[in-house]
């Protein structure tokens, strides 16, 4: 029985060790870059599915404005049947008398030729007489519009800049996407960076608790050293659990935005080596003056406010239509029988509305929300200088931050050592000690904070230059 017990441990033992095992590997398949986690939102994120929608939507809406250009067909079929509002009070029984074997006469005599010719004639030789009170009426009109005074063709103009417009929002929308990306995945990177800051610290404050327990044993220093100390490692441990809660948060984020669901384990690659900028603060203006989606989007709305005002100025002008009309009369339900009365007629017809002060009224207004939309053409410029010119000094400051840091990590790690040895051999105080940690813990994460920021600042500057796209090009520069 103990043969088979240690039998099947040795079995759950090989398979808990294969799941270990396939796990590992499916976290290392599941980690991700940049580049992929870019491409995966912008696959799947429901904003771009909306953007794309939102242009289907304005090319509908540009056909509907063709279609004006097109003839307008209608078509009506009407039943009217008053039997008793003759006002022979025997016309009834004139009607379906036997003489006429229940049919009028007119009729009756109509019905016999029709049996003789094609079943689809459409113009009877013979004379008939509609009952006037029974009538079933087809009519079919065409209408094509000749002159609208330019409305039709402006309107059309409208619809099809909207689709120009939606589809620039889509560029814009692509470009946001993929700058959210960029920031959740690298504050991530930083909150990872800053766990392992924390977990050193505790490491290290864990070595001088023992080595301060050891000299208070030995009756060398003060029941203080031993509280100062661990009080320390208890802050590293408040740290380290805010580090932890800054991962999960940006975890979600990026879940959030590759539309996992929000608790999915993310593995990303933690690559700190950074691309130096190759933009200078001139040429980023001119750049984003060349690139900028949303100026161009301004100029499209510039010329939407046009097409609006001269739309609105044709309804000051006559309108010219040209029409036919057709209609076609009988008793019988049936449109295509034979006994019937055909009408037609060709009308071209002119009309010119006229108001007090409306339209008017509507052209001022349209002209104002022009001049509107050239001011805010104007202040959009002007804001997107002044966010280049911010995007570029925070990039620049992280950039020039990441050499200092770099600098004083190590500074701080070999005075952390210094401190760390002459306090074992005790001729240091912990005071000093703890100094040493605390600025090594700081200089560390202001590293990895400038790196971050950094990469995060070249990211917003090409967005506000209109030119982030999903690869990255670039040389690495040299790292820690």
């Amino acid at each position: 029985m103990s043969r088979l017990w240690s039998l099947s441990e040795t079995v759950l033992f090989a398979l808990f060790l294969l799941l270990v095992v396939w796990s590992d590997s499916s976290d290392a398949a599941q980690a991700l870059t940049l580049n992929e986690a870019v491409r995966i939102a912008l696959d799947r994120n429901l904003t771009m599915a909306d953007s794309r929608l939102a242009i289907t939507e304005k090319e509908y809406q540009g056909r509907e404005a063709f279609s004006d250009f097109f003839p307008l067909a209608i078509t009506q079929y009407n039943g009217i049947v008053d039997r008793y509002g003759h006002p022979d009070p025997f016309y009834n029984l004139k009607k379906y008398s036997i003489s006429n074997n229940g049919f009028h006469d007119s009729r009756y005599s109509g019905k016999q030729q029709a049996a003789r010719m094609a079943p689809f004639n459409l113009h009877p030789t013979y004379p008939y007489r509609i009952d006037p009170f029974r009538q079933f009426t087809s009519a079919a009109t065409i209408t094509q519009p000749i002159y609208s005074g330019g409305k039709l063709i402006n309107e059309y103009k409208y619809a099809k800049m909207g689709v120009d417009y939606s589809a620039i929002q889509y560029e814009a929308n692509r470009q946001d996407l993929i700058l959210n990306v960029n920031q959740a995945y690298y504050q991530m990177m930083l909150a990872q960076k800053l766990l392992q800051v924390s977990n050193a610290a505790i490491h290290a404050l864990e070595a001088l608790v023992y080595q301060t327990r050891t000299f208070y044993e030995a009756g060398t220093v003060a029941p203080v050293d031993v509280l100062s100390t661990g009080g320390q490692l208890a802050q590293a441990m408040i740290q380290r659990t805010q580090s932890v809660s800054d991962i999960a948060q940006n975890q979600a984020t990026l879940n959030y935005l590759l539309r996992n669901p929000p608790e999915t384990p993310i593995k990303i690659i933690e690559d700190i080596s950074y691309r130096p900028s190759e933009y200078n603060l001139p040429d980023a203006y001119s750049i984003a003056a060349a690139n900028r989606v949303e100026i161009r989007q301004a100029n499209i709305s510039v010329d939407q406010a046009l097409a609006l005002v001269k739309s609105a100025k044709a309804d000051l002008v006559p309108n010219i239509d040209f029409a036919l009309f057709g209609t076609r009369y009988n008793d019988d339900w049936n449109i295509i029988d034979s006994e019937e009365f055909n009408d037609w007629k060709i009308q071209g017809l002119l009309t010119w509305t006229f108001d007090m002060f409306r339209k008017r009224s509507t052209v001022a207004e349209r002209r104002t929300a022009g001049a509107t939309t050239i001011v805010r053409r104007k202040l959009l410029v002007e804001t997107i200088m002044n966010e280049v010119k911010q995007a570029y000094d925070e990039m620049q400051r992280n950039y020039y931050n990441i050499a200092d840091n770099k600098a004083a990590v190590e500074f701080q790690s070999e005075n952390f050592r210094i401190n760390m040895n002459r306090y074992r051999e005790q001729v240091a105080n912990y005071v000093e000690v703890l100094d040493a940690q605390r600025q090594l813990q700081l200089a560390q994460g202001n590293y990895y904070v400038a790196i971050c920021g950094f990469k995060i600042g070249q990211a917003a500057l090409e967005r506000k230059m209109g030119i982030l796209r999903q690869e990255k090009s670039g040389k690495i520069a040299n790292t820690m």
